[in-house]
């Protein structure tokens, strides 16, 4: 696969990757609003077509080429396949979503995103402080073959940073929301969603794998104090890595007739599951960005988070900041969402302006500009030699 030209190579074959929805999301949009490249450099996309794409391919084809492959992340035993892959692109530079997911063999420059320190500060949240140990050493390997690092949030910086004092050229390049699904939910999409789903007539949401960090234990304990007539809609799936103790703790409190777990739901009817919420809440103890706050926004759905830097950061003024783990505060803080509407209006037009505001250009255009500038240098440096 000679190409001629040389090139911008992106790999988002994580985007067949099943529960990936999060780094997915942020990678293909990111690439599908990157700006024009100054310099003559092409854009190319890998990605794995024959696995079921989480996110459709159609934005991206059309600003870029994209290259497929069955090469599946993680195949060290493919690894030197893989590098004449990325040299035959014809990659002056490669960005990489995840730094596990970085090639052991690559014939250019890479740029790594790191998107939070989440395994980095608790052995809980890795899986185990042996898989802790093991994921760090990955991730310190692979930031001294690296470019530049990002991160979507000036919070997850400063933990890059602290965790990873080497990490070379660390670039804020922010996440962002495509608005126009989230606003223009139909009555009758809301009233397939409460069908399909069983979403209950008043509701508090929450969005996120089922996985320690999550922190959802706190909004059963907060719920328990809460009326009856108020449910909790948990959407995310169950990560295997981790031992889920939700339904035992749900069937503890007495909570079954109140709590819904959804394992998954449809991209298309994400936004009216949003639209149908009564309330958002997100209670992690540690995020590196948190798009579900910005979606619930966009949504007109009131949020009530946790008052940790990455989210802080995200939401500004436009949500309620709590404890994470003071279920008092949760309960407090919803109730006042449900139930007092002069507390929620000001919150739902703040937030609809914030998430409007949250653009994928932005990210776009700055990524674009970095990895430009690290194939330019790279380039001017071997000219120099």
């Amino acid at each position: 696969m000679a190409t001629g030209q040389r090139s911008i190579l992106v790999d988002a074959r994580l985007n067949g990757i099943p529960g990936a929805h999060g780094l997915a999301r942020s990678v293909m949009k990111l690439a599908e609003h990157m700006g024009r490249s100054g310099d003559g450099l092409a854009l190319r996309i890998l990605v794995n077509p024959s696995r079921t794409q989480l996110f459709p391919l159609a934005g991206l084809s059309e600003r870029a080429e994209l290259l497929g492959t069955d090469i599946r992340l993680g195949a060290v035993h493919r690894c030197r396949e893989l590098g004449q892959l990325i040299r035959d692109a014809g990659a002056a530079v490669l960005y990489v979503p995840y730094p596990l997911f970085a090639p052991l063999i690559c014939p250019c420059p890479m740029v790594v995103t790191i998107h939070d320190c989440i395994i980095e500060g608790s052995a809980s949240h890795a899986g185990g402080w042996h898989r802790q140990v093991g994921l760090k050493v990955a991730t310190k390997a692979m930031l001294r073959r690296s470019a530049a690092v990002t991160a979507p949030t000036r919070a997850t910086l400063a933990e890059i940073r602290r965790h990873y004092p080497a990490a070379p050229n660390p670039t804020l390049i922010p996440n962002g929301i495509d608005t126009r699904p989230f606003t223009t939910v139909t009555d009758g999409a809301l009233a397939a969603a409460r069908q399909r789903y069983g979403l209950p007539e008043r509701f508090i949401l929450t969005v996120g794998a089922h996985r320690p960090h999550k922190n959802h234990g706190v909004l059963l304990r907060a719920l328990a104090a809460m009326p009856a007539d108020v449910s909790l809609v948990i959407v995310g799936y169950f990560d295997p890595n981790f031992r889920d103790k939700l339904p035992a703790r749900i069937a503890e409190l007495g909570l079954e007739s109140r709590v819904r777990l959804v394992p998954e739901v449809a991209e298309e009817a994400l936004p009216a599951v949003y639209r149908a919420a009564s309330v958002f809440a997100f209670p992690s103890v540690v995020e590196g960005f948190g798009l579900p706050v910005l979606e619930a926004m966009a949504a007109g759905v009131p949020v009530v988070a946790s008052a940790i830097p990455a989210l802080a950061e995200v939401c500004g003024s436009a949500a309620l900041l709590v404890p994470p783990d003071d279920a008092a505060s949760w309960t407090s803080a919803m109730s006042t969402v449900l139930e007092d509407k002069a507390a929620a209006s000001p919150m739902i037009a703040a937030g609809t302006a914030l998430a409007a505001a949250a653009t994928w250009e932005t990210g776009g255009r700055a990524l674009s500009d970095l990895l430009s500038s690290v194939a330019y240098s790279t380039s001017a440096a071997a000219a120099a030699r």
